[in-house]
């Protein structure tokens, strides 16, 4: 292994170190939201951040598994699932929004 491979490596886990920790932070911020009395404070997490350095991570992840003979299928899919599934990224603004219109 290369010194440049090992740097990537070691990149690459942490951002998805970082897009696990980060959702499951804001996933307990909002869940801490949601509980929160009128008046209360309520801690504030990192918006969008987790999701897109997931996102990123599933970017830069595809094409390095592909020396090995594995390949991904609907590899979009993958790189955007991290937006939806952090807290505070695209699927579940759609889903607070209309949780909070009713």
């Amino acid at each position: 292994m290369t010194g440049g491979s090992l740097v990537g490596l070691i990149l690459l886990s942490m951002a998805w170190l970082f897009f696990a920790g980060g959702s499951v932070m804001n996933f307990s911020v909002l869940r801490a939201a949601m509980k929160a009395k009128p008046g209360d404070t309520v801690p504030s997490g990192m918006p969008f951040v987790p999701g897109i350095v997931g996102s990123l991570a599933a970017f830069f992840t595809i094409p390095a598994l592909a020396p090995y003979g594995v390949e991904v299928s609907w590899p979009w899919l993958w790189i955007l699932l991290p937006l939806l599934l952090d807290v505070y990224c695209l699927g579940w603004m759609f889903f607070l929004t209309a949780k909070n219109k009713k």
